[in-house]
């Protein structure tokens, strides 16, 4: 059974990749209210994935 660590460090790479594909996205965004919510959403998951680095079993 897998420990409640192992989860974390699998959402932790969730974030990290769901980052960089919002980053792409930013790149291709052509509207200035759409790259807006998009660099506000990898800012959300950045203090996520901060937030989720310090746990501990």
């Amino acid at each position: 059974m897998a420990k409640a660590k192992q989860y974390v460090d699998q959402g932790i790479s969730s974030v990290q990749e769901t980052v960089h594909t919002l980053q792409q996205a930013l790149n291709h965004a052509e509207k200035q209210d759409n790259k807006n919510k998009i660099q506000d959403a990898i800012h959300s998951l950045h203090s996520a994935q901060q937030q989720l680095t310090g746990y501990q079993d």
